[in-house]
């Protein structure tokens, strides 16, 4: 689908024209739309997850009128939703291949088989590239396709001068989050929640870069007004539920998951899942075990977890109760499923390195990276470090990520906090100037003082409380 994003006074007229169809079709009777309103309502039916209405829409667009090149496109665009990209590539050859619609369609194409080059060679074919609609329209592609960074230079030259187009501003908004620009795209949200204050989509736009920012008490706020605009946005009720697990409140945590599980929107071995992890962090090992094992019993393909990773935290929990023989029974049984499975082996470092067995740990984290050497592991290796008490290997795996990405989230407030725990002040000045808010003098002093602490749960805590005073 296109994902265009839906403007307000849009949404509100095709919900009416979407209760109409569906008013004509339980009535056995037809009714007659413009093709443009029928690509619309297609496309509406696919951002609100009903793709087989978005498939229904289309096709009886195109019996009534046939060839249209937008109910053609938006039916490809439904194909490629549903994974099909041959069908996508039959309808694109119907289309007039000299239309920047039908570059755009068949850009995101050959995305889909990874020929990134390709793609921006056919979309640089495009007339008058910095025209308002092709910029927009190449943009949302690009963010559709995970590609925020080629999205926002199509973008750039619209910056400043359409700041006050809500379709300009709300694919901006998305762009600036995906390159991880989160007071940009906070800003730009909070703009077209000026435009468009009923907008479930806009409030929940904000409430992703209060939570990625730790705000969380702001995500949630963000997310009820979400709710207030659409009580079946599903998105909103699963952030809150993380936002309120970050808060330690796991009974609140609970209840917005399971309205997201009557909704559909996750399954039973996600919320056996989550019981079982937290109770894992809490140190209730059985507990933990036994929802764990649910989870494994009743996994389905689950999307937000693997079945090795869960296999992993239940050895993790057995060999935090002490018997080794059944955690290593797991841990083997997760790599077996799934030899290339990171988390298994990060999850099965982490019991080790808690257990103090370095060298077990190591080798898990070796083949960790030998599968995904990328900035995101080693942050997860640093932070399991820490939480150790190997501060010298956090400050390694700390490094590294800096290294392969310099501008990862908050890596200079970690690194910051880090050198400041280990009294090193050549590093400390390096990363707090680099850092969005840097440390003042009394602050570091202050605590410097309390850096004299040696217990692993003391220098986590100081390290928090130092990345608060960061942010």
């Amino acid at each position: 689908m296109s994902k265009k994003k839906l403007l307000s006074g849009r949404e509100r007229e095709l919900f009416e024209m979407a209760g109409q169809y569906e008013d004509a079709k339980a009535k056995g009777k037809s009714i007659y739309l413009d093709a443009e309103d029928l690509a619309d309502l297609a496309d509406w039916y696919a951002v609100h997850q009903q793709p087989a209405m978005a498939m229904e829409v289309a096709e009886y667009g195109l019996k009534l009128h046939p060839g249209n090149s937008s109910l053609l496109i938006e039916k490809a665009y439904l194909h490629l939703e549903s994974d099909e990209p041959e069908k996508a590539k039959e309808i694109a050859l119907q289309i007039d291949g000299g239309l920047a619609e039908t570059k755009i369609l068949k850009a995101e194409i050959l995305l889909t088989e990874g020929k990134e080059e390709e793609a921006a060679r056919l979309l640089a074919t495009i007339e008058n590239k910095s025209g308002y609609d092709n910029m927009v329209n190449v943009a949302y592609m690009y963010i559709n396709m995970q590609y925020p960074d080629e999205a926002y230079e199509w973008l750039k030259p619209g910056i400043g001068k359409y700041q006050d187009q809500e379709d300009f501003l709300s694919v901006l908004a998305d762009a600036y989050y995906g390159k991880g620009m989160l007071k940009e795209s906070e800003d730009t949200y909070n703009k077209l929640i000026d435009i468009n204050p009923y907008s479930a989509l806009y409030w929940f736009g904000a409430a992703r870069c209060y939570f990625d920012q730790q705000d969380y008490n702001k995500a949630i706020e963000a997310c009820d007004y979400a709710i207030i605009s659409d009580d079946e946005f599903t998105d909103a009720y699963l952030m809150k539920g993380h936002a309120y697990f970050y808060l330690n409140n796991e009974e609140k945590a609970l209840d917005n998951f399971r309205i997201a599980l009557k909704q559909g929107a996750i399954s039973q071995c996600f919320i056996d899942t989550f019981i079982g992890l937290n109770k894992l962090e809490k140190g209730d090992y059985a507990e933990g075990y036994k929802y764990i094992t649910k989870a494994i019993d009743n996994y389905g393909n689950d999307t937000t977890i693997t079945l090795p990773a869960l296999y992993a935290n239940a050895g993790a929990c057995l060999y935090k109760m002490g018997d080794t023989t059944q955690a290593l029974h797991y841990w083997q049984k997760a790599h077996r499923t799934d030899p290339t499975d990171v988390d298994a082996y990060l999850i099965e470092g982490r019991a080790y390195l808690n257990a103090n067995n370095k060298e077990e740990c190591l080798q898990c984290w070796r083949k960790a990276l030998e599968y995904a050497p990328y900035a995101t592991t080693w942050h997860e290796i640093g932070l399991y470090c820490i939480e150790a008490g190997y501060l010298k290997l956090a400050q390694e795996a700390l490094e590294k990520t800096k290294a392969l990405q310099p501008d990862f989230y908050n890596i200079n407030e970690k690194l910051a906090a880090l050198y400041l725990v280990l009294n090193d002040e050549e590093n400390f000045e390096k990363y707090n100037a680099l850092c969005k808010r840097p440390m003042r003098q009394q602050e570091v002093d202050k605590f410097r003082k309390q850096a004299t602490l040696q217990t692993p749960n003391e220098a986590m805590q100081i390290i928090n409380s130092i990345l608060d005073c960061l942010q």
